[in-house]
């Protein structure tokens, strides 16, 4: 029979040592900070709902979604890297293209500059053709801005209201919140119907006045554009 006794020789112990050091520094480390760690942690999730999570091979993901709309994010929507205000100069609108060009929006730049000397355009036309485009790239990152931080029930709100001549009243937005709050359950604990349509107001998608919400220019074209992306929608938290 095969002899299955292990001698714990001097190179045996050593190998067994650095085997076991990292692990046990691991263990000594989240022992010692558990505490900071675990009000880290409890600190993030109170911020945070979990509205997914998965375990795969590669170990567990999870996608989270803000649970408050912050005024910070509120303030990022429109302010975008290619606006360009009415009262900046030639040169101030230079020195803004030559900071924030890459290599890659060289290339970009490239192409559409070929493609444009490839059209023998008059000069108006190409202009014409430049604005046009610029304007839906700004709108694209609009609306983009605005998925970050949207509710995939806010959107479909604005759908109803969209159907409706654009509106809807405090009673019956009142009501869509509740049968929402009823359906994700801790998802929106804490929130009520006031802070639930304070973002939509706040970014200029929705209107109040008239004794309800009216959907905005933008929030109009919001819907439009995402009915004409679809797969953009199944892409909204799920609140």
């Amino acid at each position: 029979m095969e002899d299955l006794a292990c001698t714990w020789t001097p190179e045996v112990i050593v190998e067994i040592t650095k085997a076991l050091a990292w692990p046990l520094v691991v263990l000594a480390i989240g022992f010692r900070f558990r505490s900071g760690i675990l009000e880290s942690v409890r600190g993030f999730f109170t911020k945070n709902a979990v509205s997914e999570v998965s375990a795969t091979t590669s170990g567990i993901s999870a996608k989270f979604v803000a649970a408050k709309q912050t005024s910070e994010t509120r303030e990022s929507i429109g302010s975008n890297s290619v606006s360009l205000p009415e009262h900046m100069t030639i040169e101030a609108i230079k020195e803004k293209h030559s900071s924030a060009a890459t290599e890659f929006s060289e290339e970009i730049y490239e192409g559409i500059s070929n493609h444009l000397r490839a059209l023998e355009l008059p000069r108006e036309e190409e202009r014409e053709i430049l604005a046009r485009e610029i304007s839906l790239l700004q709108s694209a990152i609009n609306f983009f801005d605005i998925n970050k931080v949207i509710f995939r029930s806010q959107f479909n709100l604005f759908a109803i209201m969209a159907e409706n001549n654009n509106f809807i009243s405090k009673e019956g937005l009142q009501n869509h919140f509740i049968e929402i709050k009823n359906f994700v359950g801790e998802g929106l604990e804490g929130w009520d119907w006031v802070k639930y349509v304070a973002y939509p107001v706040s970014s200029g998608l929705l209107v109040d006045g008239n004794g309800g919400y009216t959907l905005s220019k933008l929030g109009r074209s919001y819907v439009t554009f995402m009915h004409k992306n679809p797969q953009l929608i199944d892409d909204l938290a799920k609140l």
